[in-house]
């Protein structure tokens, strides 16, 4: 007979240390469609977010799974399109001002 404790329960498994399983998913989907949808100013800084969400996390020993890996595929295309929508966005005030200048030049050389 085997004399397990007081209330006959088998010995279990000690209690995993603190931090030993990776973090729960992160909400990496949230910061990939944000960045997406706000690409013109605001997409590249929710994309890194996004983005350093998912590598933490990946640090941390988990993998992305569903919502999560598509997120991390969405934060990198926001970074991307931010990125260019904001490089479009400076080209055009750069047109804008130079056709302003030469409205103004044409405007004081007739009156």
């Amino acid at each position: 007979m085997e004399d397990y404790n007081s209330y006959n329960y088998p010995p279990q498994d000690p209690v995993p240390a603190y931090n030993s399983y990776p973090a729960a998913q992160p909400n990496t989907l949230v910061w990939g469609i944000l960045g997406l949808a706000l690409s013109c100013f605001f997409g590249f800084i929710f994309g890194i977010i996004g983005r350093s969400k998912g590598n933490a996390y990946i640090k941390s020993g988990g993998t992305l799974t569903g919502a999560s890996k598509v997120g991390y595929i969405l934060s990198l295309v926001a970074i991307i399109c931010g990125i260019i929508g904001t490089v479009l966005f400076i080209i055009y005030v750069v047109i804008i001002a130079r056709q302003a200048s030469t409205i103004s030049s044409i405007y004081s050389y007739y009156y």
